[in-house]
């Protein structure tokens, strides 16, 4: 295991609450917001212009898409939060050095260190995740 002080765990734990506490309320918002603009929607349906109902589709497509980027940046939280007590948290997975406290603090779900991520960039182009 990586060694971090007190300080830096308790500052990288308090980071880690801290964004999946505002990814919670985004993703809670924006839901919110979708099924609202669904329910206007059907309440307001009139014969209006097709790039009207265009735009309505564009702007809830991304809206979802939004949402689901934010829900798996949830996921990634959730599983540094279980990671967190492990021997594996704060090591890269990649070249097995200590990720740097203040990435983890910057992103406490970071699993590699800022020249393997870069490196992992490069190469993947995203890939991972997919893109809009």
């Amino acid at each position: 295991m990586s060694s971090y002080s007190n300080t830096d765990m308790a500052r990288i734990r308090e980071a880690l609450a801290r964004q999946r506490g505002a990814l919670i309320e985004r993703i809670r918002d924006g839901l919110t917001e979708s099924e609202q603009r669904q329910f206007s929607a059907v309440l307001g349906q009139s014969p209006g212009d097709s790039s009207d109902a265009a735009l309505a589709t564009s702007i809830g497509d991304l809206s979802a898409a939004l949402i689901d980027h934010d829900v798996r940046q949830l996921r990634e939280l959730d599983a540094a939060q279980q990671r967190i007590d492990g021997d594996d948290f704060g090591v890269c997975s990649d070249c097995g050095n200590a990720i740097p406290a203040a990435r983890l603090v910057a992103n406490p779900a970071a699993v590699r260190c800022i020249d393997c991520q870069e490196k992992f960039d490069s190469t993947h182009g995203g890939a991972e995740h997919g893109s809009l």
